[in-house]
């Protein structure tokens, strides 16, 4: 089955999580002429916007395939300028275009084929001029500017309970555990197999790295039944220790062991 995570990524964005999508900045690099053609490109003063899956991000275009040996490095662009109109009124701009939004670009030059990685590129001075921008001046000044700004737009307080997890956890973890089907995603145990939606208790939300504010995304989630979920590291075998837990692990194997050997979890033998 698969799970679009619509319901989850609408809460936590209500909430004002930060996209539980990614962590940190998503690099992306794409054919600009291809991406405009699909209406995905939204060119602005202060950068050129690709929507991607109804997200934008921000990014600038650069020439992929330069002749180095004769021009020496391409500038890279975040407008419309007047080179670029330039480029497109003579027929040099379709399919010569890339997007991209890293701190440095490869290139190719079409002189001799040589490959030229991890460049820093210079900001185009019509694109300067027409944008008015002084906050940077080459790719790495443009990604260090993202970065400050996807930090001040994830960036908020978040009340914890008294085991030092949000709020409003409960909610969160109930919505990745059904958008997951309630399905183990170390041994596979769950789904159908559950006897029960009272079972669905056996099945936990887990976060892959300890609690943290930059933590609070999907790709830091997990769905892992309790045995797992028990045996993940030593600070959990010591947090599942207590006689409660012991009791609930017990249950759990008393009525599903047989289904976990079929299963070959690799903790069965652990309890």
């Amino acid at each position: 089955m698969l799970y679009t995570f619509e319901r989850l990524a609408t809460y936590l964005t209500q909430r004002g999580y930060p996209d539980a999508n990614q962590r940190g900045i998503q690099i992306i690099k794409r054919d600009l002429t291809r991406e405009e053609q699909a209406g995905n490109l939204d060119f602005r003063d202060d950068g050129i916007y690709l929507k991607v899956n109804g997200q934008e991000y921000k990014g600038y275009m650069y020439l992929k395939y330069p002749n180095v040996a004769t021009f020496g490095l391409p500038k890279f662009h975040i407008t419309n300028c007047k080179t670029i109109l330039e480029q497109r009124a003579t027929g040099r701009f379709d399919g010569r275009y890339f997007w991209h939004n890293s701190k440095t670009v490869t290139i190719e030059d079409r002189a001799n084929g040589q490959v030229h990685e991890d460049v820093n590129l210079t900001l185009c001075g019509n694109c300067e001029r027409q944008s008015s921008i002084d906050d940077y001046w080459d790719t790495e000044g443009f990604f260090s500017l993202l970065d400050q700004q996807e930090v001040g737009e994830t960036t908020r307080e978040i009340q914890l309970d008294m085991f030092g997890r949000p709020l409003d956890w409960d909610a969160i973890s109930k919505e990745y555990r059904k958008e997951k089907n309630y399905t183990c995603e170390n041994c596979g145990f769950g789904g159908d197999m559950l006897e029960s939606r009272k079972d669905r208790e056996f099945i936990h939300t887990d976060h892959i790295v300890a609690w943290e504010l930059a933590n609070m995304r999907r790709n830091n989630l997990q769905c892992l039944c309790i045995l797992c979920h028990s045996q993940k590291d030593e600070l959990h075998k010591a947090n599942f220790s207590k006689p409660g837990m012991q009791k609930r692990i017990q249950r759990f194997l008393d009525k599903y062991r047989v289904k976990l050997i079929e299963l070959e979890n690799e903790y069965i033998d652990n309890i």
